[in-house]
């Protein structure tokens, strides 16, 4: 017997969908989508399109496929220097400052064999206003947990992730995750926070008494977008994070950004769902047809 030509479909489209399916979705060399799709490359000076005036740290075009160093690029901030916080390492590593040339800063891990995330931060500060922009950045070398190194302080107002995304995962659409927002290393109770990615999407998380803000990414990925980074892997995106305090008569303003992925379920769902429809009409397809006789018979 011959398979019917709408099995064929059916098996056809769930294996498409299964195709689609990518896993869960992982960070990009470093930890960050290199340059966000809705904007050119960071390595362009002037080639950007501006999806926020929050102030980011980006990845570059430089050390490309280095394993301990990466290049990142302030945007929306002056900031001379780059600082990089690590969590374990030689005493003089767990904390250096890289200087901002036109291409950005290249920053190293704490040690050749040490990876896992280090902490980095950029700083623009006036007598009446003080900028901050803060990442994650993932080295692919073996290193300790970032926990106590997200604990540790570093500017007046921060946004800190609790906990960041484990190794080879990803923030994703749909998703919540919890964000820590403190003053002067005190939580921080009713602070309203900024979500921003670079599809559109805009969304205001209010902190507990704990100082933490349930942050809910949006599903916001279109399905026939490709990849963020231009290649065949997880699809990810750019998304920042921000908060407004004014102290003292001057104006705090400091941005945690990084990148988030595309629901994995969301291709492999819909081409299931398409796929089971066709299941029903191949079985509806004999009773129309005895139907059709019978009807023929009475006339």
């Amino acid at each position: 017997m011959k398979p019917h030509p709408l099995l064929i479909a059916v098996i056809a489209l769930g294996a498409h969908a299964q195709s689609h399916d990518h896993g869960p979705a992982r960070p990009a060399p470093g930890g960050q989508a290199a340059a966000p799709s809705a904007a050119p490359s960071a390595g362009r000076p002037g080639a950007v399109r501006e999806w926020t005036r929050q102030p980011l740290l980006l990845a570059g075009r430089g050390a490309r496929g280095e394993r301990t160093a990466a290049m990142l690029r302030p945007q929306g901030i002056a900031a001379a220097t780059v600082t990089v916080f690590a969590a374990e390492g030689p005493e003089s590593r767990l904390k250096v400052e890289y200087p901002v040339t036109a291409d950005g800063a290249k920053i190293e891990a704490a040690a050749p064999k040490t990876g896992n995330y280090h902490w980095v931060t950029a700083r623009e500060e006036s007598d009446v206003e003080v900028r901050t922009a803060s990442t994650a950045w993932y080295f692919g070398n073996p290193g300790p947990s970032p926990k106590d190194l997200l604990k540790r302080p570093r500017h007046e107002l921060e946004i800190v992730p609790d906990p960041l995304p484990r190794e080879h995962a990803s923030y994703r659409e749909s998703e919540k995750w919890r964000f820590l927002v403190r003053w002067n290393g005190q939580a921080l109770a009713g602070q309203t926070i900024q979500l921003e990615t670079e599809f559109g999407s805009r969304g205001s998380f209010l902190t507990d008494a704990a100082g933490f803000a349930t942050v809910l990414f949006p599903r916001d990925f279109k399905p026939s977008e490709a990849p963020a980074d231009g290649g065949h892997g997880p699809r990810r995106a750019a998304f920042v994070l921000s908060t407004l305090k004014e102290a003292e008569g001057r104006r705090y303003l400091t941005a945690f950004n990084y990148n988030y992925g595309q629901d994995g379920d969301r291709d492999k769902s819909l081409g299931w769902g398409a796929a089971f429809g066709l299941v029903g009409m191949i079985a509806a397809a004999p009773l129309l047809r005895r139907r059709k006789t019978g009807d023929n018979t009475h006339a």
